[in-house]
């Protein structure tokens, strides 16, 4: 299904750098599933240089910043961690990250996101996820990463 309408509100990135065009929502489960459209990922695919062995792909920056969306939308729709609320979150850790096998543009990537744990600690919530992309239904990036998340006063 697309994004939340209110997701431009809420996210800390314009849309061009969020990556997925999609999200479905598994709160029973602590999950969401999103969609990235490798044919709109703009300067950082432009931007490689073809050689032989080194075709345009799937850029591990795109990776990164796709695991920020997601977490953003998790922590939006399902813990109510809105900026129009206060709340700002910041990647804290990279933990465990495999770039399994080079992701071709053309395909869909299918981009999941599974909260492990949320804790708070004197107001900031730490929340870590594990994330797991894949394409043709083999994966192709994966890890664990954790965020941090505090409340100050909304505009």
């Amino acid at each position: 299904m697309p994004l939340p309408e209110d997701f431009a509100r809420e996210s800390l990135y314009a849309p061009e750098a969020w990556f997925v065009q999609d999200a479905t929502l598994f709160p029973e489960e602590q999950r969401l599933e999103a969609t990235c459209d490798t044919t709109r990922l703009g300067p950082l695919v432009d931007a490689q240089r073809v050689w032989p062995g080194h075709d345009h792909h799937f850029p591990g920056a795109v990776a990164i910043q796709i695991t920020g969306t997601l977490g953003q939308l998790y922590a939006v729709y399902m813990l109510d961690l809105r900026p129009t609320k206060g709340w700002i979150g910041f990647g804290t850790h990279i933990r465990d990250a495999r770039f399994r096998k080079i992701g071709e543009i053309g395909p869909p990537v299918r981009c999941h996101a599974r909260l492990e744990s949320c804790r708070d600690f004197r107001g900031t919530l730490f929340t870590t996820f594990a994330f797991r992309f894949e394409q043709h239904g083999e994966e192709i990036y994966r890890s664990r990463q954790t965020a941090a998340w505090k409340q100050g006063s909304p505009d």
